[in-house]
């Protein structure tokens, strides 16, 4: 498999997984565009593959920093063929009677506003014909609601359905749109955060890269509107 060609937008790539998501398609030979906040951690962009890597400050959650994310793609690159959206985040939670709104809110502009706001200006592009993959991350949790996560839950709830009516949308056009949900990440942050846990059945961000990759593929195009569980053995 090759994307050589490609240009590859992916939001949050100074993320564990966000890291590992765009070091796969640089890889494949995919001009890769990273947003990040405030700087860029060391290590998020490999050496060996420098050149293909574009970093941009951006802030997915607003609306005009996204419009002119798109703006600079497009000097740089005319257009994005790929969009991975790995923006997210979960607060811990607790019962809806303690929530604050700020805290409801916070869940909803972190992983649903970002989401569509960029999937909104990547199909906005003048130059999306035939070929276009966006793909979301969404979580277990919609499959699988939990006690005290109703902010997070509802938020990647959303990524889900707007993953399904969107595709819906796009169906037969060429530009496909499918949402990722994982269970829980093998990354520092979470074996930090979960100490003495139990995780040999917890994912492995380099999977959910493979299944990203195949998505990006001819043959992925087939497969469109759909949420794809990667649970491991959770």
């Amino acid at each position: 498999m090759s994307l050589k060609g490609k240009t590859a937008l992916v939001t949050g790539a100074t993320g564990a997984l966000g890291r590992v998501i765009a070091k796969s398609l640089a890889a494949e030979g995919a001009r890769v565009v990273i947003t990040y906040r405030d700087r860029i951690p060391p290590g998020v962009i490999p050496a060996g593959l420098r050149k293909r890597y574009l970093a941009i400050q951006a802030d997915v959650t607003s609306e005009s920093s996204v419009a002119a994310l798109f703006r600079k793609v497009e000097i740089v690159s005319k257009k994005a063929d790929i969009l991975v959206n790995t923006v997210g985040g979960f607060a811990a939670g607790g019962p809806v009677s303690a929530m604050t709104t700020q805290e409801w809110r916070g869940m909803l502009r972190l992983n649903l506003d970002s989401v569509f706001f960029c999937c909104r200006a990547f199909l906005r592009q003048k130059r999306i014909k035939s070929y276009g993959r966006i793909i979301n991350i969404a979580a277990q949790t919609v499959f699988r609601p939990s006690a005290g996560k109703a902010a997070y839950a509802v938020s990647k709830g959303g990524v889900a359905t707007f993953t399904g009516v969107l595709g819906e949308e796009l169906r037969g056009s060429g530009v496909t749109v499918n949402a990722i949900a994982p269970s829980i990440l093998r990354t520092s942050a979470n074996l930090k955060a979960m100490r003495g846990a139990d995780t040999s059945g917890w994912v492995d961000p380099r999977d959910v890269a493979k299944t990203i990759l195949h998505l990006c593929t001819p043959s992925g195009g087939s497969i469109n509107g759909t949420i794809i569980p990667i649970f491991g053995g959770v």
